[in-house]
C-alpha cells in the first residue's frame, strides 16, 4: 500500500495506508483545504466490474444527503485509480464495536433507528443498499453510526446488472434467501438490517459455516437459532420482532425499515418501568380498620344485658349466673311439687310429679345466656 503514500490528489494529501481488500485500497488523508482528516478509498481500473460498481457508487452517493449515511465529499479519477473521499470515522466499524460483546437492548436500539432512518431514506429515494454488515456501519463514537460502503448499490428501475459473471452478490451472512433466484428487494434489505440487529444484540450472525454456499443453505432451509438462547436479557417480545424479520417468506417480513424500528422499540419499552418524578409518586394511604361488633341474632325476647366488663371478670359473672339458673330451676321444681301434693291425691302423685318437672324444664329452657366476646372484653347477656 505504499504506492499513493506522500501523493498529493486535488486537496489531499495521502498520509498512510488504513485498509486493503481484493479490489480496493484505503487511506488516511489530510484535507489541505478544511485542515481536517478524511478517509480516501481507491480502486483501480483493472478491477473490472467492481470498478465499474464503484464508479455507480460515487454518482449515487452525492444524490444521498442523510443525517446516517456517511457523505462524499469529492469522487475523481486519479491516473488508473477512481478515489471517492469521505469524513473519517475514529469509531471504528460496527463490527469491532460488536467484537468487544453484545450490546444491550437500548444501545442497539439507538443504532437499529439511525440505521433504518438512513435505509428507509435511500429506499424511498429508489436505491437498494444491497450489503447491509456490521462493516459496512462505521461509528463517530458508540452512539452515532453511519451506514457506508454502496458499493453493490443497485436503483430499484434500474433494469443493468453488474452479476453477469453469474455470481451472487452480497456478503453471504446477511443475504435473504431468496436472493439466492431472485432480484433484490426492499424486502431483502430489511432482512439483512433484521441479520444485523440479531447480531447487535447477541454478538453472532444467525448462520455460520465452513464456506459461502453452505452459509447460503442454512439461509434457505434453517430456522434461525431464538436470540435468547445467546442472550437470556431478549425478552419474548424483542425476539419476535428479530424472528419476523427473519422471515423466509418475504411478505411476512416488516414491510419497511421504519416499520422495524418501530416494532423493536415497542417490544423493548413494553416491559419497562415507568420513570415517575419523585414528586409525583402518591403518599401511601393508611387504612384504619375498625372491628365490627359480634351480632347475636335472637328472636324477639326481654333482654338485660349487663354493661361491658373485662374479660375475667366476665367470666366470673358467667360462673354466676350458671348457678343462679341452677338454683332456680331447683326452687321452681320444690315448689311445684309442693303444690301438686296440695292439689292432688296421693294415687296421682306419680304423674303430677312428672307433669311439674316438665314444666320446670321448660321454665329453663325459656332462659338463655349469650356472651359476646369484644376485643378484650366480654359482653354478658341473659335473656329471660
Amino acid at each position: 500500500m505504499q504506492e499513493l503514500v506522500d501523493i498529493t490528489i486535488g486537496r489531499y494529501h495521502i498520509e498512510r495506508g488504513l485498509a486493503r481488500g481484493g479490489m480496493s485500497e484505503v487511506y488516511l488523508a489530510h484535507d489541505e483545504q478544511t485542515d481536517s482528516i478524511v478517509a480516501m478509498k481507491m480502486v483501480r481500473r483493472s478491477a473490472g466490474e467492481y470498478y465499474e460498481r464503484f464508479l455507480r457508487e460515487t454518482r449515487v452517493i452525492k444524490n444521498l444527503k442523510h443525517d446516517h449515511i456517511l457523505p462524499a465529499l469529492e469522487a475523481g479519477v486519479y491516473q488508473q485509480w477512481a478515489y471517492l473521499a469521505t469524513p473519517y470515522m475514529e469509531g471504528g466499524t460496527l463490527t469491532q464495536h460488536i467484537a468487544k460483546g453484545p450490546l444491550s437492548l437500548e444501545e442497539a436500539g439507538e443504532l437499529l433507528n439511525q440505521l433504518a432512518s438512513a435505509l428507509q431514506f435511500a429506499h424511498d429515494h429508489g436505491v437498494l443498499h444491497r450489503d447491509i454488515k456490521s462493516s459496512n456501519v462505521l461509528l463517530r463514537d458508540d452512539h452515532y453510526a453511519y451506514l457506508t460502503d454502496f458499493g453493490l448499490v443497485k436503483t430499484m428501475d434500474d433494469k443493468y446488472s453488474l452479476t453477469r459473471s453469474g455470481f451472487l452478490i452480497g456478503t453471504p451472512e446477511y443475504m435473504a434467501p431468496e436472493l439466492v433466484d431472485a432480484n433484490a428487494t426492499p424486502l431483502s434489505d430489511i432482512y439483512a438490517l433484521g441479520v444485523l440487529l440479531y447480531q447487535m444484540v447477541t454478538g453472532v450472525v444467525p448462520f455460520r459455516a465452513a464456506n459461502p454456499v453452505a452459509v447460503v443453505m442454512k439461509h434457505l432451509r434453517d430456522v434461525p437459532p431464538p436470540p435468547s438462547s445467546i442472550n437470556p436479557a431478549i425478552s419474548p417480545d424483542v425476539e419476535r420482532v428479530i424472528l419476523q424479520t427473519l422471515e423466509k417468506d418475504p411478505q411476512r417480513r416488516f414491510r419497511t425499515a421504519r416499520a422495524l424500528a418501530n416494532a423493536y422499540h415497542q417490544a423493548v419499552d413494553v416491559n419497562a418501568v415507568p420513570d415517575i418524578p419523585a414528586n409525583l409518586i402518591p403518599e401511601p394511604v393508611v387504612v384504619h380498620v375498625v372491628p365490627r361488633a359480634a351480632t347475636i341474632i335472637s328472636s324477639p325476647r326481654i333482654r338485660r344485658s349487663f354493661p361491658f366488663v373485662d374479660k375475667r371478670t366476665g367470666m366470673v359473672i358467667a360462673g354466676v349466673a350458671i348457678i343462679l339458673l341452677i338454683v332456680i330451676g331447683c326452687i321452681l321444681s320444690s315448689t311445684l311439687g309442693k303444690a301438686s301434693s296440695l292439689h292432688h291425691p296421693s294415687a296421682d302423685h306419680g304423674l303430677t310429679t312428672t307433669v311439674a318437672r316438665m314444666d320446670a324444664t321448660l321454665a329453663m329452657s325459656e332462659t338463655s345466656l349469650v356472651i359476646t366476646e369484644h376485643k378484650t372484653q366480654v359482653s354478658v347477656e341473659i335473656e329471660l
